[in-house]
């Protein structure tokens, strides 16, 4: 070697934590580990092509040619020097250019390297950014992603790794405040993908930006070591003036990623970057300047940044499902965007015009498989919620879920779908078989573990349907609908406390003053009644302005509540539009009419209309039926069921 030169070169700095303390409490012990780290670091730098540049009383500090040399040289260090007698360790390593000067070292490259050791945990080996990207595809050589730091007399803040090793602790983020949840290296890799900005001229643009987001929630999802919050929870925060910690405080995530997209013409410029929602730190921001034809393309390099970032190596099975391209006509993966949006709202307006998006969409790509799907889930939904006659809509769903499936049937939306066909039909048993199976395909459906955890309820398993709601909540914690169904589970369960603590929240959560903070409270009034808490039950009623609930609870008399629901439907009928008889039936249950709720769920049980099912669970929201009266009704709903 030269007496002067300049080379590319991994430096590492290992260094014994407490040595000085040591000394002074036992002298001898401390020279018996410095021998031992001393002896151990000099067979393994010789194995390993190290070469030790010098000694510095209780360190050393060794050059190497590559990051992968000097990786594996502190994992073997650190792993060696955990048995007896053990020596406590902390090592940092950074790559760059150093000057090589009469057997010393010199350079930015070095200085680096002893910042990062210094931050270092007992028994940990912190490298930096430029180590992590040479052996990220290491699979020997797991690392995590810690924080990005700013270090002393170095311009630019750092991004420091941790190399795992056997006796690495989990890297454990300790809160400025009580308030501040703690992160481990599981929930790190818990993410939520807020709603993208729209910076087109057009706002009519939303449900392209909108549609955006879900697709980069659904690629982040195909990879099984994330959990990732589901569109229906990010979406509240559109335009929200939270700040980053407090939405990755309320959906429970360490990761949050935001960004634009503005179309113009065929041309789309995305950004996007990701922050550590404990910390506020960027980790990562990229931007893409492409024709719109190559947006699935961007999706998936977005998905891949992320693993890259976060260390995840990736399945075969997880790279070809990322590498999947739904359909290669733009115009149809617009409609099926709009179509998607809509559905999500539940009414029949949305649903009808939602469908007609979806029918654009496989008309102009008969391959579209999801979009199929979509349009058999417009049946589906409208059969169960009792907006048209689940005669026609089950079959024109079969027809598309067919199609569907024999286009892709490893596809977890199209097994979503034929569950919830399943279900509809009374073949229950099919129907958890194949709810199951979509999670299994696609684990990120919280639509799925709705409807799977509605059919466990029904069938009295109780504890495994608040199990898959605990699991559905995980990834879409803001849910209205799987929120309400689960405090019905949970009353069920004689749960009272969890179910009034859960009905709270979605209280609090409703805008003040509107229609849905009063219905809210209505939902509570009626918890209180069925827990024989009267005085409650009527304080709740009156901030929801109830005037018919209040009249039931004070005096028994429930005709203002009858009379609603009677000009409710007479309405209906003079409109001559499609009367479900179970949903009409549950109208009447709520408002106390009991003769008319029952004449209609018998009704319902004729028609065999799919919601009936919904019978075999107890509602607290009942009013004047008590459920021996339901005993033959529920009897009835049996029999047509396949378990």
């Amino acid at each position: 070697m030269p007496e002067h030169s300049h080379q590319l070169a991994a430096i590492l700095f290992a260094d014994i934590v407490g040595y000085t303390a040591m000394m002074q409490e036992n002298e001898e012990v401390a020279v018996e580990k410095i021998n031992r780290f001393r002896e151990v670091v000099e067979l393994v730098a010789e194995e390993l092509n190290g070469k030790i540049i010098q000694y510095y009383g209780d360190g050393s500090l060794l050059l190497f040619q590559s990051s992968t040399d000097a990786a594996e040289f502190a994992k073997l260090l650190q792993e060696d020097l955990q048995n007896e007698p053990r020596v406590p360790v902390r090592i940092g390593i950074h790559m760059g250019d150093v000057l090589v000067h009469s057997g010393n070292i010199f350079g930015d490259v070095v200085n680096i390297a002893s910042r990062i050791q210094a931050l270092a945990p007992v028994g940990g080996i912190y490298i930096s950014e430029m180590v992590y990207r040479n052996i990220a595809n290491k699979k020997e050589l797991e690392s995590v992603f810690i924080r990005e730091e700013k270090l002393k007399n170095v311009k630019v803040p750092v991004r420091i790794y941790e190399i795992l090793t056997a006796g690495s602790q989990p890297f454990v983020h300790h809160p400025a405040s009580a308030d501040e949840p703690l992160i481990t290296p599981t929930l790190a890799k818990s993410i939520a993908v807020l709603p993208f900005a729209n910076l087109s001229s057009d706002p009519e643009q939303d449900y392209f930006s909108d549609g955006l987001t879900e697709d980069i929630i659904t690629q982040l999802s195909k990879i099984r070591a994330y959990k990732v919050i589901s569109r229906t929870s990010v979406m509240q925060y559109k335009n929200s003036p939270k700040s980053i910690k407090q939405i990755g405080k309320d959906l429970g995530v360490a990761l949050v990623m935001e960004g634009s997209v503005q179309r113009h013409g065929d041309q789309v410029r995305i950004t996007a970057q990701l922050i550590n929602a404990i910390t506020d730190e960027h980790i990562w921001a990229d931007s893409y300047d492409r024709p719109l034809i190559d947006i699935f393309s961007i999706q998936r390099e977005v998905a891949l940044a992320i693993a890259a970032v976060l260390n995840t190596t990736l399945s075969h099975k997880e790279t070809r499902e990322l590498d999947y391209i739904p359909t290669s006509d733009l115009q149809a993966y617009d409609y099926y965007l709009r179509g998607k949006l809509l559905m999500e709202n539940r009414n029949k307006a949305d649903l009808l015009t939602a469908r007609e998006h979806f029918t654009q969409a496989v008309s102009l790509d008969k391959t579209f498989a999801i979009a199929y799907s979509g349009l058999a889930d417009t049946y589906l939904l409208s059969s169960f919620r009792g907006y048209e006659d689940p005669v026609m809509t089950l079959w024109q769903a079969k027809k598309h879920i067919d199609t569907a499936s024999s286009l892709d049937s490893f596809s977890g939306e199209t097994q979503a779908s034929l569950g919830y066909w399943y279900f509809q039909s009374f073949d229950w048993h099919a129907a958890e078989i194949t709810y199951r199976r979509s999670i299994s395909l696609n684990a990120n459906q919280s639509n799925v573990y709705l409807w799977l955890a509605i059919l466990l309820q029904a069938k009295g398993e109780h504890e495994e349907a608040l199990k898959i709601y605990d699991m559905g909540a995980e990834i879409n914690p803001m849910w209205d609908f799987l929120l309400k169904n689960k405090i019905i589970a949970l009353v069920n369960n004689n749960n009272k406390e969890a179910a009034l603590e859960l009905q709270q929240k979605l209280i609090d959560k409703a805008p003040s003053g509107g229609q849905l903070k009063r219905k809210r409270y209505e939902e509570l009034s009626r918890l209180y009644w069925t827990f024989n808490d009267k005085e409650e039950a009527i304080a709740a009623a009156k901030k929801s302005g109830d005037l018919g609930l209040i009249k039931f609870y004070t005096d028994g008399d429930h005709s203002l509540l009858e009379k609603r629901m009677d000009d409710h439907y007479n309405n209906f009928r003079l409109r001559s539009e499609y009367i479900s008889q179970f949903w009409m039936g549950l109208d009447y249950a709520h408002a106390g009419a009991r003769e008319k709720a029952l004449e209609c769920f018998n009704n319902a049980i004729a028609l065999k209309e799919a919601g009936i099912a919904l019978l075999l669970i107890r509602d607290f929201e009942f009013l004047n039926i008590k459920y021996l009266s339901m005993a033959l009704i529920t009897r009835k709903v049996k029999q047509l069921i396949n378990f």
